[in-house]
């Protein structure tokens, strides 16, 4: 049984990753079925958790900075 090409495995994990869809969305999105798409959310379940992380966490700081801002006030 063939595997998914390079470019519909790479256009699932941004998906995932960069835009944070779930994985019926990232399956229409991608070309591949449900099933298809829930067994690399899980497969790459850490790495998507990770990266998302780090896409929130300079979010997240810059938040606090504005909200410290607005106490000191």
């Amino acid at each position: 049984m063939p595997g998914l090409p390079n470019a519909k495995l790479e256009v699932l994990k941004q998906a995932f990753i960069r835009d944070a869809m779930s994985p019926g969305d990232a399956a229409k999105k991608a070309g591949v079925t449900y099933a298809t798409a829930t067994r690399y959310y899980e497969k790459w379940g850490e790495e998507i958790k990770i990266a998302r992380e780090k896409q929130l966490l300079p979010q997240i700081e810059e938040s606090l900075k504005k909200l410290n801002k607005r106490r000191k006030r």
